[in-house]
């Protein structure tokens, strides 16, 4: 039973991380996009492989599970929206 509730807790941390690290990414990318000067574009380029690192992390450790690969398509519009400023 404690492992079972181990697991649940470190499936949330990691879970945890990936979201805020998605989000993170987020909001570096609508930075960007509203002034994209070479700053805010490096902080966003920065921030989504911060967040590249983390979804490989969590699939590594969690597999490719529902939440994971949600947040990873999230990762990868973001992706998309700071390209168009190339």
């Amino acid at each position: 039973m404690d492992d079972h509730t181990q697991m649940s807790w470190k499936e949330d941390i990691v879970l945890g991380q990936l979201h805020n690290s998605v989000d993170n990414a987020a909001m570096a990318v609508g930075k960007a996009l509203t002034k994209p000067t070479d700053q805010f574009i490096q902080e966003a380029r920065h921030m989504i492989e911060h967040a590249d690192r983390t979804v490989e992390n969590a699939l590594e450790s969690r597999g490719n599970i529902e939440p994971i690969s949600s947040l990873q398509a999230q990762l990868n519009h973001e992706k998309e929206r700071l390209n168009t400023l190339h």
